[in-house]
């Protein structure tokens, strides 16, 4: 190899550590930016170091490879709807999820409904600096992945089901990778969610494709 090769290689190499630095240093940024505006967004303490190296595929390997597979195809992943009993995994998944796209310097929002839900409503006080329509787009616009956790834990309201459905409708509209674990299937979460239900989840059917996990509650202690 003559000095201009070496040289050329050298700078295409310097050039490329320098915009991956940049590129980790504006994700961090934009994820510290996400989570100071909307409070509670992050995935929970218990599930920063899950993986899919330390989540045990036995009796769900089919949602294991869909939601790997999931990472490998980003940003041209099928949203998925990840459904199942309490206990399952759903949550670990969808957290090994973030974390590796996280690694790939993708932006993500995780939060559990009953959190987003207080996120937007926190809006309504008078020293918000934000608006309704400024925190769903928040959630809504400014990340790769939306995760919403536990959808059909929030409490039964109108204003409940009037926000979720302008949250799901604007993740709808975006076109926008979303992931939604529940305990209900479809019909389960149309009856819960008031006269805005069956619109929720046609969209939800639309976007997403189910993903069905079962077995024991891990949490038990056999």
């Amino acid at each position: 190899m003559n000095y201009k090769e070496f040289l050329r290689q050298s700078i295409e190499r310097n050039d490329e550590e320098v915009r991956e630095l940049f590129l980790k240093e504006r994700q961090e940024e934009m994820q510290e930016k996400i989570k100071a505006l909307s409070n509670r967004n992050g995935i929970p303490q218990k599930f920063k170091n899950s993986t899919f190296d330390n989540y045990d595929p036995s009796d769900n390997l089919i949602a294991f490879n869909k939601t790997k597979q999931f990472v490998e195809d980003f940003p041209n992943s099928k949203s998925l709807l990840l459904t199942g009993p309490v206990g399952t995994g759903k949550t670990h998944l969808v957290a090994a999820v973030i974390n590796s796209l996280n690694k790939k310097l993708y932006s993500t929002y995780f939060g559990n409904i009953v959190d987003i839900i207080s996120f937007i409503r926190s809006t309504y006080t008078k020293d918000s600096t934000l608006s309704e329509d400024e925190a769903i787009s928040i959630i809504t616009t400014q990340v790769d992945l939306i995760v919403i956790d536990d959808l059909g834990k929030e409490n039964s309201s109108e204003n409940t089901f009037y926000l979720l459905y302008q949250l799901i409708n604007k993740i709808y509209e975006n076109e926008k990778s979303v992931i939604i674990t529940t305990n209900f299937n479809g019909q389960q979460l149309e009856g819960k969610l008031g006269e805005r239900g069956k619109a929720i989840v046609s969209r939800i059917t639309e976007m997403c494709e189910p993903v069905i996990l079962k077995g024991k509650d891990r949490r038990i202690i056999s």
